[in-house]
């Protein structure tokens, strides 16, 4: 239960002047708070990622401290676009008027008074402002999925801006393969200069800088070496680079600046077990907010004191795992089969016996020396990350150390599709959902399974959003692969997919029929699309498969899963299907994430045989709705549109006595 219990700290951060450190935790009631001064936060409405802000002032006592809602209006996503952290002005995004772009209003955190300073009827949601506060780029997508960026004109009115034409100024243009790392970063102190990353002509990108409105003169400050650029930490006054980190198998910093090299070099020597991050800094560059990051041990954060070259220990983020035996994950490197190198992780259980690397040869030998050759072959899960424009990192995860607690073996692999390991790796996904980019997951199991790591028979696969898709590709297109599977919002028809993304998603829909390698507006690209959809090859599911989704999920609509649970029960073939009225795109509610893991984890047990806890259904007094049950195929569930005539307190109180499931993980 301790590991789907939220982290007792998050959103850690560092007052500007250094003297007060605020994060996120969770009141006696389970409702995260926040203990800071004062700080906007952000709250949706059961998952359906219309964010609502408020502001609350932590100065005053907490029995006297209102909190004040800043966008009021219903079905209304809000962005924070910017804070200087210099006054009490903040910038924030709001699709009030139009649900495909965002109006930009300045926000005054002391007075609550706000204006409207953008009226943005054509822009996506990627405004890009300086350090005063000032718009000073927008972006829009071509009907290639190039970019261009364009500054505000010489003549417009900051104060007052609006999408006319004569307002904005061309500025740089972007090319469909490089858009993944062209991208604008900060400005200097001073506003003139602007850093980028960019892709042109590298594969791995560069920093660079340039004089704002000059992008042809850019000055190359870094290239990376083995992946993309994960991370920059700049000067908090003078904006200046201070460290640049990459993340391959595991981080690696380059310091740029040598005044902080013998800091960054206390920083890494201070805990080699894990990988520090410097969070945050105050205004005098004394106090550094530092979290160190490993794979086998919850978050951990300091304070670090330039002066004496000393840190102060202040807060496990899962102090309840301290001291517990957890697994490790282990990244390695595989070839597909046209080639192309994989990067993945591999997490064994922590109580798996090792073979010695002097009593192995070849390949085997070389896992061995990594701790990834156990002396018996594993059961594996091979969980598959969204995106699918991101990437798995080697940090610790609940799902991890959950999944091996019970004996499984965990896979995950950076398929092409990814990010973090180059452009070329990135756009070698373009078209090929359904295709390499599931090959890429197959050849990770088939290489484990040739080093007598996996036990072929014994391999599930598991995953949200897009992983919940490669799960259902898994179950259709390669039936034979996979002993079983778990689904967790993922869709299963490309066309509706399309079809139904949300209204502030348009100003991206180019590059997601470039990615998926069709558009559904054409004939032709439906037919393409539907031959890469699993519910059209349902009929070939032949092993066990949980779906899971939540009712309110804006990315992937719930009917993705109930089109293809109908098209299974059409011919016959028993799934377990499972709904949560009050969730959205994967579980947040603490109690509905445990009676997701308590379900998995018995369903995992009857395929995979791994260890299971004793789990009862309502144990955790979740909201999920048992829509169809693979044991018991004749089960006439209660209708979802009836639970959603209920507000939330008489929906518990109505469903007490119905099938409640209760015990789980979260995928992003």
């Amino acid at each position: 239960m301790m590991l789907f219990n939220d982290p007792k700290y998050t959103a850690v951060t560092i007052s500007p002047d250094g003297n007060t450190v605020g994060y996120l935790a969770s009141n006696e009631y389970g409702i995260s708070n926040v203990f800071t001064k004062c700080r906007n936060c952000s709250q949706d409405n059961d998952g359906d990622e219309n964010v609502r802000l408020y502001k609350i002032n932590i100065t005053l006592p907490s029995v006297y401290n209102p909190v004040y809602e800043i966008n009021e209006k219903p079905g209304v996503k809000a962005l924070i676009i910017a804070n200087n952290l210099r006054d009490s002005k903040v910038l924030i995004g709001l699709n009030d008027e139009n649900p495909e772009f965002h109006n930009v209003y300045e926000f005054d955190l002391m007075t609550n008074a706000m204006h409207r300073i953008f009226h943005n009827t054509r822009f996506p949601a990627k405004i890009i402002v300086d350090n005063n506060l000032k718009i000073r780029m927008v972006m829009e997508e071509n009907y290639d999925g190039s970019l261009i960026y364009l500054r505000v004109a010489d003549k417009a009115n900051f104060s007052n801006l609006n999408s006319d034409r004569q307002n904005w100024t061309e500025y740089l243009k972007v090319s469909p393969e490089d858009r993944i790392l062209t991208i604008p970063i900060t400005f200097t102190a001073d506003n003139r200069r602007i850093y980028w990353q960019y892709g042109a002509d590298s594969d791995l990108g560069r920093l660079v800088i340039h004089d704002f409105g000059w992008p042809d003169n850019s000055e190359i400050l870094y290239t990376a070496r083995k992946a993309q650029i994960g991370g920059i930490t700049f000067h908090p006054v003078d904006r200046t680079v201070l460290a640049i980190t990459e993340i391959y198998h595991k981080p690696d910093i380059y310091v740029a600046n040598t005044t902080v090299l013998e800091d960054m070099q206390y920083l890494v020597n201070l805990k080699p077990s894990g990988s520090p991050v410097v969070e945050d800094m105050s205004q005098d560059f004394n106090t550094w907010l530092v979290s160190y990051v490993s794979d086998n041990q919850p978050c951990e954060y300091f304070l670090y004191y330039r002066d004496q070259k000393k840190v102060e220990y202040l807060f496990t983020a899962r102090p309840e795992l301290v001291g517990r035996r957890l697994s490790k994950m282990v990244g390695f490197d595989y070839k597909a089969r046209d080639g192309l190198r994989i990067q993945a992780y591999l997490s064994l259980p922590p109580s798996t016996k090792l073979i010695s690397p002097n009593k192995l040869k070849g390949g085997r030998a070389a896992l061995a020396k990594m701790g990834l050759m156990p002396a018996h072959p594993q059961k594996l899960v091979v969980s598959v990350h969204g995106g699918p424009k991101e990437r798995d990192f080697a940090r610790f995860s609940s799902n991890n150390a959950w999944l091996t607690s019970r004996g499984y073996a965990v896979l995950q692999v950076n398929f092409r599709g990814s990010v973090g390991f180059g452009k070329n790796l990135t756009n070698a996904g373009s078209g090929e959902w359904g295709r390499k980019m599931h090959q890429d997951l197959l050849d990770g199991v088939d290489y484990l399974v040739s080093k007598g790591v996996v036990d072929r028979k014994q391999v599930a696969i598991m995953g949200g959003s897009y992983g919940g898709y490669a799960t259902l590709v898994g179950m259709t297109f390669t039936p034979d692969v996979f002993a079983c599977g778990v689904d967790i919002v993922g869709p299963s028809n490309l066309v509706s997919l399309l079809e139904t993304i949300p209204p502030y998603w348009m100003g991206f829909y180019n590059d997601l029929t470039k990615m998926l390698g069709a558009d559904k507006k054409t004939k032709h690209g439906r037919k393409y699309l539907k031959s890469r959809s699993p519910l059209y090859f349902a009929n070939r599911v032949k092993n066990p498969l949980i779906i899971i989704h939540g009712s309110n999920d804006p990315r992937v609509k719930q009917s993705e899963s109930d089109q293809f649970v109908g098209a299974l029960k059409k011919n016959g073939i028993p799934v377990t299907y499972v709904v949560y009225p009050d969730e959205g795109h994967g579980m947040r509610k603490p109690h509905n994430m445990l009676a997701m893991a308590g379900l998995v984890e018995e369903f995992l047990h009857q395929c995979l045989h791994g260890d299971v806890e004793p789990f009862t259904l309502g144990q955790y007094n979740s909201t999920a709705v048992l829509m169809a049950d693979a044991s018991n195929p004749t089960f006439d569930p209660w209708r979802l549109e009836s639970i959603r005539r209920y507000n939330y307190t008489e929906f518990k109180k109505a469903n007490h006595h119905r099938h409640v499931i209760g015990n789980t993980f979260n995928f992003l």
